[in-house]
């Protein structure tokens, strides 16, 4: 509490502390308390909270504006904050509650993909430490946030490039943007993700006759369709090719089959060594559009996998992988099989099929 009425550094009339009345002063009020170098920040509080037009508060944000390029304050400028009366506030924060209103949102139709911000984080222009970054090239986003995105993919670092789909960040505004994988959920799936690949009827099986040679990019060597993907393993070239129909056309393809075969190993021993059925692996671009596959389906970059564990429902496989898989990828369910990807971030979908 105040003891006396504050003044700000121009002249303005004296005020006392009260409660303030606009939804828009309460949640603009937090922002401020957190910049401690804020000029005359008691008085600006005071007189904030005496406000009961929108048209006072514009006219504080116009002067903590003008503050802030003259470098008395120490904010950045790269994002612009709609508060529910209407005004727009300059500041390097976004809120949860910007990301939500269909103001904020604008005409463009839902994506279908969520990103979900688990706790306070800056989305930056590149994958480099956010203290090595100029104001403009980062903007910090409050827990809680929700953004429609229209694709995520991995990054270095740890970090995942978003393109957000209806709302643009930054000075100039932007869509693209890097974050710290720990800190975000992607959930959902495009509208029209509905795969309907099947398992091959005549897969040829693990034998120790060399059969199916294959040549793969990046490889000076030949493989054979009857070989396990890993030494000792459970699961065949053909099942990843579908038996030779779908020959990688790049090595980062191969090192995608390769990641997930892996995880598949792991998956079937979770399960008590189970055999577990492929519907689907690596998908050339043809057949994934044929089949029904996401435009950005990890199943293009080899490192995606829709499967049946044996006499466990889709259901409960998705359900009893969900924590044991956690952020390493993308897991989905569909009441004939579930999906698991190596994208190395948290995504949730259901087909809803």
């Amino acid at each position: 509490m105040l003891d006396q009425p504050l003044e700000f550094a121009s002249p303005q009339t004296s005020v006392n502390w009260q409660q303030p009345t606009n939804t828009g002063s309460i949640q603009f009020l937090d922002l401020l308390r957190g910049y401690g170098k804020l000029p005359h920040q008691d008085a600006a509080l005071a007189w904030l909270q005496q406000q009961q037009s929108p048209s006072v508060l514009t006219e504080f944000a116009r002067r903590w504006q003008d503050d802030a390029d003259r470098k008395l304050v120490s904010v950045g400028k790269s994002a612009v904050v709609q508060l529910p009366n209407g005004t727009q506030l300059p500041t390097n924060v976004v809120l949860p509650q910007q990301s939500k209103t269909p103001d904020s949102r604008g005409t463009s139709p839902q994506t279908g993909i969520r990103l979900r911000v688990l706790s306070d984080t800056v989305f930056k222009t590149s994958t480099q430490q956010s203290y090595q970054l100029k104001d403009s090239q980062k903007v910090l986003v409050k827990a809680n946030t929700e953004f429609e995105i229209t694709s995520d993919q991995p990054a270095e670092n740890k970090h995942i490039q978003v393109v957000l789909a209806n709302v643009a960040l930054g000075t100039p505004p932007l869509k693209t943007w890097y974050v710290f994988c720990d800190h975000v959920e992607i959930e959902g799936s495009e509208p029209d993700n509905t795969p309907k690949d099947e398992q091959q009827s005549d897969l040829i099986k693990i034998n120790s006759d060399k059969t199916g040679p294959i040549q793969l990019p990046g490889y000076n060597k030949t493989f054979y369709l009857s070989e396990p993907i890993i030494t000792g393993g459970h699961f065949s070239w053909a099942e990843a090719t579908k038996n030779g129909t779908r020959i990688p056309t790049d090595k980062s393809i191969v090192e995608g089959i390769l990641k997930i075969a892996d995880v598949m190993e792991e998956v079937r021993e979770y399960f008590g060594n189970r055999p577990i059925v492929v519907n689907s692996w690596y998908r050339d671009p043809v057949t994934n559009r044929k089949i029904g596959g996401a435009t950005r389906s990890r199943h293009l970059c080899g490192d995606a996998v829709d499967f049946v564990v044996e006499g466990i429902s889709p259901m409960s496989v998705n359900k009893r992988l969900d924590s044991w898989w956690g952020p390493r990828g993308g897991l989905a369910s569909a009441s004939c099989f579930t999906h698991i990807d190596a994208r190395g971030h948290r995504a949730r979908w259901s087909y809803g099929f």
